[in-house]
């Protein structure tokens, strides 16, 4: 368990078990009180019972003056001594005093307190595990957000160190020398930052959308370009029967990067990408590896393998939700993965 688990597991936990440990003792506190209180009743009917029928060979009798007592037909309970008081019909200055054993009563109350003790301990043993379980089970979530962040950020670490290095490398060939394929390689490079760059502006925030006609065909076309420059054993077919798309240019271009970069990252070595679009539809298909858990591929951070940061599909589906576009995804183990996008 890392230092932030254990903090949070020790802080969750300190918190849920002394509030529960406080009510458990105001509830105990209270059932004693109720006990002590029963106690005193059964004590007082018996000594009330004696006062009649002078049966019971663990009470004492005492006569004592009238003027000194303070209520008759009560309970009363000092320091070393239970006792109550009750008039002689037959006697106005006297009153009978009817004693209690202490002793007997000390014992009682300290049984009561005993079985009260025990059952406060089991309770408490009982809370500290419910406590344990529910705060474990509490920071789970928290536990599951951090991991997936952590390989989020490992993830972004990898996606942009492959870029970065190229551009070091290939600007060290140009202070050599002058190089165009140094200069597109740098290029592509700085593309492909701006690409991660873009989704994950995508996530945060939640741009307006702003809709116009554009050049599809051409925006399709240098995305292919790009694509077929990083991936140049795959072969790209495509289909595009129309040349504009009344649309939002941002979304539009980040739904073609997710699909069309995801179609050739898990294609198969000499693959291909069909892409096909009209005013009505968008198609890619791949010869790829294909999806095992297709109803999972819309989660955010999820994959299959280590390739990628599980963001690209999650993108598409909100941007597709932004734009009333509806997404449908076919694939097969080994024989590809085709998603339509309907406009």
């Amino acid at each position: 368990m890392k230092n932030y688990e254990k903090e949070s597991f020790l802080k969750s936990f300190s918190l849920f078990f002394l509030t529960l440990i406080f009510l458990n003792s105001i509830i105990f506190i209270l059932y004693y009180q109720e006990q002590k209180k029963s106690l005193h009743v059964d004590i007082f009917n018996k000594i009330k019972l004696y006062n009649y029928t002078f049966k019971d060979k663990d009470l004492l009798l005492d006569i004592v003056p009238a003027k000194q007592i303070s209520k008759l037909y009560a309970l009363h309970v000092k320091q070393n001594e239970i006792f109550a008081y009750f008039d002689i019909p037959t006697s106005k200055i006297n009153s009978l005093k009817i004693i209690y054993p202490y002793k007997l009563y000390k014992k009682n109350l300290d049984n009561l307190k005993y079985k009260n003790l025990i059952l406060y301990l089991i309770s408490s043993f009982v809370l500290l595990i419910l406590s344990i379980v529910y705060s474990i089970y509490a920071l789970k979530p928290l536990k599951n957000a951090l991991n997936l962040l952590d390989e989020f950020l490992k993830d972004i670490i990898h996606d942009l160190n492959t870029p970065i290095s190229s551009i070091l490398l290939n600007l060290k060939i140009l202070k050599k020398k002058n190089s165009i394929e140094a200069i597109k390689r740098i290029e592509y490079s700085v593309k492909s930052i701006g690409t991660l760059y873009n989704n994950l502006e995508v996530i945060i925030k939640d741009n307006p959308l702003h809709i116009e006609q554009i050049d599809i065909k051409s925006m399709v076309n240098e995305k292919v370009s790009y694509y077929a420059y990083l991936f140049p054993d795959i072969k790209f077919n495509l289909e595009i029967k129309s040349n504009t798309l009344k649309t939002s240019y941002d979304e539009i271009s980040r739904i073609f990067d997710n699909l069309i970069s995801n179609a050739c990252k898990y294609n198969k070595p000499n693959g291909f990408v069909s892409i096909f679009v009209d005013d009505k539809m968008i198609v890619i298909e791949d010869s790829g590896v294909g999806i095992k858990n297709i109803h999972r591929v819309f989660d955010r951070f999820y994959k299959e393998n280590a390739r990628g940061i599980g963001l690209g599909l999650d993108i598409v589906q909100k941007l597709c939700k932004k734009l009333n576009y509806k997404i449908s995804i076919e694939s097969k183990a080994d024989v590809g993965t085709k998603i339509k996008v309907t406009l």
